[in-house]
């Protein structure tokens, strides 16, 4: 349990941050998907740290039970799936799944947003608070 903590407790801010930034300034994260849209090699070096960080998250925490601390294992296993899939998928494959609706719309980017500054709050209360 104490690496789950660990994790929950790196983990937690980083999803605290990213959800309020999404929320504050989700125009100019919609222009970067954009700019992701025509040149998608340019995600080359954030898709290799997730396959990383998902890499390190799945080998230091692989337990599928059902508590606070699923949300690490999951985490690391949709970034481990997010960065693999991005460096081994096809050009087209990579551009027809930016294209979609929801990586270019605001709305998708509030529901996100809020979604990741709740399980932040969640982890960061189980660590800090709790």
């Amino acid at each position: 349990m104490e690496k789950g903590l660990i994790l929950a407790a790196i983990i937690g801010p980083i999803y605290l941050f990213y959800g309020l930034s999404f929320l504050l300034y989700s125009k100019q994260w919609k222009k970067m998907i954009q700019e992701c849209i025509k040149n998608h090699f340019s995600m080359q070096a954030s898709m290799f740290i997730a396959l990383l960080l998902g890499l390190i998250i799945i080998n230091a925490y692989n337990i599928w039970e059902w508590n606070r601390f699923l949300i690490i294992t999951l985490t690391g296993w949709l970034f481990f799936i997010k960065g693999a899939f991005y460096l081994l998928a096809p050009e087209h494959c990579i551009k027809w799944v930016m294209k979609c609706r929801y990586c270019q719309s605001e709305k998708w980017l509030y529901i996100w947003g809020a979604l990741m500054t709740i399980l932040g709050t969640f982890l960061c209360y189980s660590v800090y608070f709790a």
